[in-house]
């Protein structure tokens, strides 16, 4: 129990020395901050489906005042063409008034699509009603329970060939907002040390996870769900 307490003293305090030292100097965006979302162009991000002959634009678009509005059908992503390491991602998401919350999630360290299934190798940060903050490693991604961890988050388990090994952990609070409210998420990657916030509390982390430069991607899994405000600060 000590060294869980530890491990959440810890990640609370390189998150928020992350944010303060990363995100504004004298009044101004530091020069390693993107905002995502500034290419509403479909062309300039890289699209992956399951089915045959489905456009991006059949599963994706943008807004005039940059929001980003996923289908949810087919299963698939929508990424970067960048690859990130180590980053900040603050972004905000909601599943709309009147439609039923189903399934998506955000992909960091993309890295490669296996042929066999819509799901690349990375980790994803589940948005899942109910499950927003849960983390998963996909196809073999190194994504191991801290020491000291509390009993239950482990939820490894062997998804066969379509998704090659699957493991993964927890969230250990529930901080979702109704449907028709905006979430924000705040997602830190720093070398093996991923910390997950949800609507300012942290809600999952892992301390010793793969380290391999990745796209950053939005997945297309069973409902509609908008994101706006993507925004990427670049850490070293």
């Amino acid at each position: 129990m000590i060294k869980n307490i530890l491990t959440i003293v810890f990640c609370c305090t390189v998150f928020c020395c992350t944010v303060l030292s990363t995100v504004i100097v004298f009044g101004q965006v530091v020069p390693n901050q993107v905002n995502l979302f500034e290419k509403t162009n479909l062309s300039e991000w890289d699209f992956h489906t399951d089915k045959e002959g489905v456009t991006v634009e059949k599963v994706y678009s943008f807004s005039k005042d940059g929001i980003l509005t996923c289908q949810g059908e087919p299963f698939g992503w929508l990424g970067t063409k960048e690859e990130y390491k180590n980053f900040k991602l603050s972004i905000d998401y909601c599943w709309p008034s009147g439609v039923k919350p189903t399934n998506s999630g955000i992909f960091i360290r993309l890295n490669r699509q296996p042929e066999q299934t819509f799901l690349p190798r990375c980790i994803e940060v589940q948005l899942a009603s109910k499950s927003a903050g849960d983390l998963y490693g996909f196809h073999g991604m190194k994504l191991p329970v801290p020491e000291g961890a509390v009993k239950g988050r482990d939820s490894a388990r062997d998804g066969g060939k379509q998704f090659g090994f699957i493991n993964g952990l927890k969230k250990i609070a529930d901080r979702e907002k109704e449907p028709g409210q905006w979430n924000t998420l705040d997602i830190l990657c720093s070398n093996g040390l991923i910390v997950i916030v949800v609507n300012g509390s942290i809600v999952n982390w892992v301390t010793n996870a793969e380290q391999i430069p990745g796209k950053i991607g939005f997945q297309s899994e069973g409902g509609l769900i908008e994101f706006r405000r993507a925004v990427l600060t670049v850490l070293p």
